[in-house]
């Protein structure tokens, strides 16, 4: 891979405090088997990608904390969603933001627009203090940090009684159904047809359906029913 990244720019690039900053009328291509690398951070998509403005990358060394779980001491937070990224992402760390996290227990951390972090089991490099992971399918993010194993950002919905939540919508792989009561799942494309069915299941499979919109019925032993528009990335 060339890691020295040719970047071809509409506009022009500005910089001021921020570690990276596109302007409005501005843009950054990664070309494939290039990558870009700012401050720690290394992008390497399987695909040429174009980062548009406008749009900052900051990093800061205050650990987002949520409930009673905590990440490193380093964040890198965008004013705007990298959208529909694919390829691999380089987070490199130093031992004195680990924030007394093991460095064998370390996963990736991303945010996206909808305030949910997903955790993802990258490979750790402790020679090189780096997390690597390869998102094979498209995924979008505002924020990439990384915490612990047993510990993690992902901080499932409270349950109100009688109330259904699905999880996370926009999704690229799987469907989470949180409810106190067994739900028979049915998803239909926007044709009307059915295309899953499960009964008493809490995790719908959707990897290796097309991206699109989906309607998803939830029904209960009361047959009481829950819609829930489903965007599949």
């Amino acid at each position: 891979m060339n890691k020295l990244l040719f970047i071809f720019l509409t506009g022009t690039l500005i910089s001021f405090s921020q570690t990276l900053s596109v302007g409005s009328n501005s843009s950054i291509n990664i070309n494939s088997n290039s990558s870009l690398s700012v401050d720690g951070l290394e992008l390497a998509p399987n695909e040429a990608y174009t980062i548009s403005g406008p749009n900052t990358l900051d990093r800061s060394n205050v650990p987002i904390v949520v409930g009673d779980n905590t990440s490193i001491n380093r964040v890198y937070e965008l004013s705007a969603e990298l959208s529909d990224y694919s390829g691999i992402l380089n987070f490199k760390y130093l031992e004195s933001e680990l924030n007394s996290i093991s460095e064998a227990d370390l996963v990736l951390e991303v945010l996206n627009t909808n305030g949910v972090w997903t955790s993802v089991p990258a490979s750790v490099d402790e020679a090189n203090n780096t997390l690597s992971y390869d998102f094979t399918e498209l995924v979008g993010f505002t924020s990439i940090t990384a915490s612990d194993v047993s510990a993690t950002l992902t901080v499932k919905p409270v349950l109100l009684d009688g109330y259904v939540r699905v999880y996370p919508n926009p999704t690229t792989d799987f469907l989470h159904i949180v409810s106190n009561t067994a739900q028979k799942a049915t998803l239909f494309n926007t044709a009307g047809q059915k295309i899953l069915e499960t009964n008493n299941s809490t995790t719908l499979d959707v990897i290796d359906l097309p991206s699109g919109v989906y309607l998803l019925n939830l029904q209960n032993t009361q047959n009481q029913i829950s819609t829930f528009k489903i965007i599949k990335k």
